[in-house]
């Protein structure tokens, strides 16, 4: 007995063992991030800006309506949500063959024998006709011993986990798509509003150029510009009435409903901006992003397979039993002399099976090797699109800083194109200009 005990102990232990020790390598990570601003250390309240939550970092009620839409009912939403449902069932079947696996059977027969089946035949006056019912329950439970069932268990688990990681990052897409789309809709609205307002003017000028050519002050030519420009402005209306309706279509997609209009809230200019990326952020904020998070627990269930695939090499026992009734007369079916029972144990050794489990296990650690350089390839990805969005934030930054002076400059020019036209010390195409 305590030799048998023994070998269970070095079996649930060598089970433990079979697979590898999961170790964190997403190769060399910098410090820090390309195109960080150098020197200083984030300032408390802008450390925790990732910490937001979506709704406080959109403070436009429409918007955020529109947001909550999308997480609802969005397609994408309720497909992320589908897959971590058919991840968490995966789980409980996984794990339900770590239990005893009991079955009911149910069996009648009523036949007639052959006379001639035997040897010498039964008598014309003997009976040919024989019931048989039986009502039983099987047992069958696999012992362990060697981690196969609870490697595929935990598998299955990071499996889950990288679902629930996967439907994060699926929110934060949706939610990204949403307030993106919603704010190219608000352009297009103040682009439309600056046509219209363009269209009015330039009708105005026309009309003042109308006046001026009468009287003999301005040429044809100037009536054809004046022309001319009321006409490119009037094409520009219906091309935004155009991209606008795609917009909302677009939207609407995204929201989870039939094309249609979107209702709008605050205008561009009374959006609350987000302060600016603070310099000296750790690249250790990386780890919470959820699509390196379920690239790792992929990585963590591949790690488990390998000991699963291991386990094959070794014996598997498992317990069977049989518990029930059998008779010949169905009316006694349930009576205690009808009742039969056996327990058994079964040990099955792989001794040839053709390479099977040898080329099981190699592709297991292929699976494994795959998992780990995508898991690389996303952390270095991530990486990628910090620094891309710090370039694109600081160069952005100072682009619209010219594009302020630049607007600036025009509406002096006009302002003093305008005044020397109307002393007549300008034509009126530098006033078009």
């Amino acid at each position: 007995m305590k030799r048998l005990a023994l070998l269970l102990i070095g079996a649930f232990l060598l089970g433990g063992c079979l697979a590898p020790e999961y170790i964190r390598t997403p190769g060399e990570i910098p410090g820090d991030y390309r195109f960080q601003a150098p020197n200083g250390q984030p300032r408390p309240e802008l450390a925790t800006l990732a910490d937001l939550a979506w709704w406080e970092i959109f403070d436009d009620p429409a918007l955020q309506n529109l947001i909550g839409i999308a997480l609802a009912q969005g397609y994408d939403a309720r497909l992320a949500f589908t897959r971590v449902a058919e991840a968490r069932a995966a789980v409980g079947v996984s794990r339900s063959f770590l239990l005893p696996q009991v079955g009911g059977t149910a069996f009648y027969q009523h036949q007639r024998l052959s006379r001639t089946r035997v040897d010498p035949p039964i008598p014309s006056d003997g009976n040919t006709i024989e019931n048989f019912a039986q009502f039983s329950l099987d047992l069958f439970w696999e012992i362990d011993l060697f981690g196969r069932l609870s490697n595929l268990t935990k598998a299955s688990q990071e499996l889950f986990f990288a679902s629930e990681w996967g439907q994060r990052a699926v929110w934060a897409t949706v939610v990204a798509d949403v307030a993106q789309a919603y704010f190219e809709l608000r352009a297009l609205d103040r682009q439309l509003e600056i046509s219209r307002a363009t269209l009015a003017s330039f009708e105005n000028s026309r009309r003042l150029v109308m006046l001026r050519h009468q009287r003999g002050v301005v040429s044809g030519e100037g009536v054809a510009q004046a022309d001319a420009l009321v006409h490119i402005a009037g094409a520009r209306i219906p091309d935004l009435e155009r991209q606008i309706a795609q917009k909302e279509n677009q939207l609407s997609i995204l929201l989870g409903i039939s094309p249609q209009a979107i209702r709008r809230g605050r205008s561009l200019t009374e959006l609350v901006a987000r302060p600016a990326v603070p310099a000296g952020l750790p690249s250790e904020l990386l780890e919470r992003r959820p699509d390196i998070r379920q690239s790792e627990a992929i990585l963590k269930a591949t790690n488990y397979r390998i000991g699963a695939a291991r386990a094959n090499f070794f014996p598997r026992i498992s317990l069977t039993g049989l518990g029930g009734t059998q008779s010949v007369d169905l009316s006694r079916l349930f009576t205690g002399a009808s009742s039969t029972w056996s327990i058994g144990s079964n040990l099955t050794l792989p001794i040839f099976t053709g390479g099977f489990n040898t080329f099981t296990l190699r592709a297991t650690e292929a699976q494994r090797e795959q998992a780990l350089v995508l898991y690389q390839f996303t952390v270095r990805q991530a990486f990628r699109e910090v620094s891309d969005g710090l370039v694109a934030h600081a160069r952005l930054a100072e682009f619209r800083q010219e594009q302020e002076a630049l607007v600036e400059s025009f509406r002096r020019y006009s302002e003093l194109a305008g005044k020397r036209f109307k002393g007549g010390l300008e034509s009126f195409l530098t006033v078009l200009d």
